[in-house]
């Protein structure tokens, strides 16, 4: 491509732009916030090389974007926008989004979706036209000097007759009807990028913000790094990087699509707030791609403008055909869809970056909340210990724990955090905390030096008997078998239970619940004693101890009794009395129950009751393989029963173009519902399940990966249990027992009779492969699809006669 030489001097439009900084207070401000990931880097080496193993790794650790003018979607849609556009897919943790649209100038995001690319929207109607004074947003503004007002006025004349007046040699001129088409097209522009663009020529403060939306996500490391700018993003961008060496951002490449960093008053404001053009000395290759048409990349050769930096880099210009170019040659997913664009950056990832299923230290979901939230946000996090397969020494995971909660403290100490911001949960293999978008990156960064194997979101939890003992064949047991659950413990992980109830009163003066622990609160596990006034009423909510008391205790002399009147139960709360709660109150008391198990040397507690769940998102996680199935399989195979509620999500209104549309829902199995290792229990109507078969509100499979689920189905409507408000002097019905709806219910039904059945064929204590087995096969097939009745109705009669 042949060159231009740019003349040794051009008119002057008057006056000067006043310079914000000095040149060196903007390398000191830069360089101070990067010093200590910088100081990290140089020890651990490049982020990119520890993200394998063995292999290739890959050449670059993380993309950053940064946007152009005028306003955009929500942050995370943008960055997966320009993912697509770009890689063809979500990208992850691999990529970051600089974000500073201007949220005063623009109250309401754009509305868009990840599917859509960038979209020419007229900026809001009490704009004033582009000319003179005028140029200005609806918010109120300080009034520019007028020399400062002559130089947006020259910008606005040169962009506004690149418009009218396309190049010659330029075919597309023949094709588009430039006269109604393209100079609306580019008037619009122009009054999007002259609104933007003042704040950065012309305030200081505000240039500062769009800046350290930048600094930030360089500081949290990562690198090495490739940096995308857009339009404005590209100012913005070369503003900060020419203030880094490369021993502060090691920029492989730098990318600046649809730039205007060629207008002469633009470089006019830069020379005079930062010095010289050069070409930064971090960036080790500087790639500047142009559309011809595009009225903001008015000269689109930059090589003569920057000069070369110490290493010898110079910009590389590329002349590209904008695919959006008839509508909007601006746009920036059209840029980032070009072959040219995507091939510099394969070049210089490399492939092994570029690969759509990669390993990833942050979660997708989580990812997204950063994106989106804002600078000092803190996200509820649970980190994983990386401990590898066969690494059994308890003292290692206890010094790599010990090693990251002391990493998380110095970070907070850093942003001056309090304890009750950063509610620190530690736990035997995961730390759960609330951090910055900026303490997550760092720990991504240094993932391999604290050896943390991901990063997740920390997620929502919430809470999803009289006749019904008969349908699962509970009662006849009792009397033929004698199946009560006398001897066998089973913990029930809810909102607790009110243990004062008389529900749960023996006649020997003993409780049925032996003991509860609350793991809702910041730090350990406490303890909550039998004789102590908290342990009869943990429970405020009402749902764990509906559910308590299907599976054990009962009213003396009457019908009221639970699946395993027997059985003993210890009580976890795990969600607050709202009945929300997080992965983090449950994985607390799987350790404890782990723990209890592991001090006795034997089986303590023989199952769990989970009537919980949540949302799952199979493109952050692997289908049941989250940190709550991780813990829950773990201790499935220590031994222990695993029953779990499959959600009440399997009925759905829809919105339709004529109305709601009402929708039963298939793969809509939760999480921790989708674990193999446990029994997920579905809900059928307590008297009539042949007839009604399986309730409206059940949770169906498959499974996002395949699998069956639910493995089976119990009564879960209109179940009458214990009432929490109940006091410990009730006698009457009502006001010991309400009903409740689910398959929250479903699930002790299932508990309670597995307990009943242990206790009578005590050779399967610690063999829950065995017993899963044997309760599928001996399940009655109410004759539905298996992905919505599973095996169909437990009988508990048939289990202890075939075994």
């Amino acid at each position: 491509m042949a060159t231009k030489k740019r003349p040794s001097a051009k008119p002057k439009t008057g006056g000067g732009p006043r310079p914000a900084t000095t040149p060196s207070a903007a390398a000191r401000r830069s360089a101070a916030r990067l010093a200590p990931v910088s100081n990290r880097q140089k020890s651990t080496g490049t982020f990119a090389d520890s993200l394998v193993d063995a292999g290739q790794p890959p050449a670059v650790g993380t993309v950053i974007y940064i946007h152009g003018i005028g306003n955009k979607p929500e942050a995370s849609i943008l960055k997966c926008q320009w993912d697509r556009a770009l890689f063809g897919a979500e990208m992850g943790d691999r990529t970051r989004l600089a974000y500073w649209v201007d949220r005063e100038r623009y109250p309401r995001a754009d509305d868009a979706t990840c599917a859509d690319g960038e979209r020419l929207r007229p900026p809001a109607a009490e704009w004033p036209e582009i000319g003179g004074a005028t140029i200005r947003s609806a918010r109120e503004e300080t009034p520019l000097r007028p020399a400062d007002q002559r130089r947006l006025d020259a910008i606005a004349a040169k962009m506004l007759a690149a418009g009218a007046r396309p190049k010659a040699s330029d075919k597309r001129a023949k094709v588009l009807p430039f006269e109604p088409v393209r100079a609306i097209v580019t008037r619009l522009i122009t009054r999007l990028f002259l609104h933007d663009v003042r704040d950065f020529m012309f305030d200081a403060e505000r240039r500062d913000r769009m800046e350290d939306t930048l600094r930030r996500r360089l500081m949290a490391g990562g690198g090495p790094f490739i940096v995308i700018a857009h339009s404005q993003g590209s100012m913005i961008a070369y503003d900060v990087l020419r203030a880094l060496k490369r021993e502060d951002a090691d920029v492989r490449l730098f990318v600046t699509v649809g730039s205007p960093l060629g207008i002469e008053e633009v470089q006019d404001v830069l020379k005079a707030i930062g010095g010289p053009l050069r070409v930064p000395e971090c960036v080790a290759r500087w790639v500047n791609v142009a559309e011809r048409l595009d009225p903001v990349a008015l000269d689109p050769e930059l090589k003569d403008e920057f000069a070369r930096n110490r290493h010898g880099v110079q910009v590389e210009d590329v002349a590209v055909r904008n695919p959006d170019w008839q509508t909007n040659p601006h746009s920036s997913t059209g840029y980032l869809g070009t072959e040219a664009v995507r091939a510099v950056v394969r070049q210089v990832a490399g492939t092994a970056f570029t690969q759509v299923i990669v390993r990833a230290v942050i979660v997708r979901d989580l990812v997204r909340d950063m994106e989106n939230g804002h600078a000092v946000q803190r996200f509820p996090t649970l980190i994983q210990i990386d401990v590898p397969d066969g690494d059994t020494q308890e003292a290692s995971i206890d010094e790599r724990r010990d090693r990251l909660v002391q990493r998380i403290g110095e970070l907070a100490a850093q942003r001056e955090a309090s304890e009750e911001s950063v509610r620190l949960q530690v736990m035997r293999r995961f730390v759960a905390a609330d951090l910055t978008r900026d303490d997550i990156e760092t720990l991504r960064t240094e993932f391999r030096q604290l050896q943390v194997r991901r990063i997740w979101k920390n997620l929502s939890k919430r809470a999803l008997i009289a006749q019904s003992g008969g349908i699962v064949q509970a009662r006849p047991a009792h009397l033929g078998y004698g199946a009560k659950g006398k001897g066998i413990t089973w913990a029930v992980l809810d909102t607790g239970i009110a243990a004062r109830h008389p529900h749960f009163q023996r006649s020997d003066g003993r409780n049925t619940v032996l003991e509860q622990w609350d793991c809702t609160q910041r730090g350990a596990p406490v303890l909550h004693k039998a004789g102590t006034p908290s342990f009869g009423t943990l429970d405020g909510n009402g749902h764990g101890t509906h559910v308590a008391g299907i599976i054990a205790g009962g009213v003396a002399g009457s019908e009221y009794t639970g699946m395993a009147p027997d059985a003993q139960l210890i009580g976890f709360k795990v969600l607050k009395d709202g009945g929300e709660g997080e992965d983090a109150f449950i994985i607390k008391a799987l350790d404890k129950v782990a723990e209890i198990n592991e001090k006795a040397g034997r089986l303590v507690i023989h199952g769990l009751n989970l009537s919980l769940g949540g949302a799952f998102d199979p493109m952050s996680y692997n289908c049941g393989h989250t940190p709550l199935c991780q813990e829950l399989r773990r201790l499935w195979n220590q031994g222990v029963l695993v029953c779990i509620a499959a959600g009440n999500e399997g009925y759905a209104v829809l919105e339709g173009s004529d109305g709601p549309i009402q929708s039963n829902m298939d793969l809509s199995i939760g999480d921790p519902a989708n674990l193999e290792e446990g029994i997920t229990v579905g809900s059928v109507h307590k008297l009539n399940p042949h007839t009604y078969g399986v309730s409206f509100f059940s949770s169906r499979g498959p499974t996002a990966d395949g699998r069956m689920k639910p493995d089976l189905v119990a009564p879960g409507e209109r179940i009458l249990s214990a009432a929490h408000t109940a006091p410990a002097n009730a006698t009457a019905e009502k006001d010991l027992y309400v009903e409740m709806s689910g398959t929250s219910q479903a699930t002790p039904h299932v508990s309670g009779l597995l307990a009943g059945f242990l206790s009578v064929r005590r050779e399967f204590v610690g063999y829950p492969d065995r017993v899963k087995k044997i309760l599928l096969a001996h399940a009655t097939d109410l004759e539905r699809d298996p992905y919505i009745q599973g095996k169909g109705l437990p009988n508990l009669v048939k289990m202890l006669l075939n075994t």
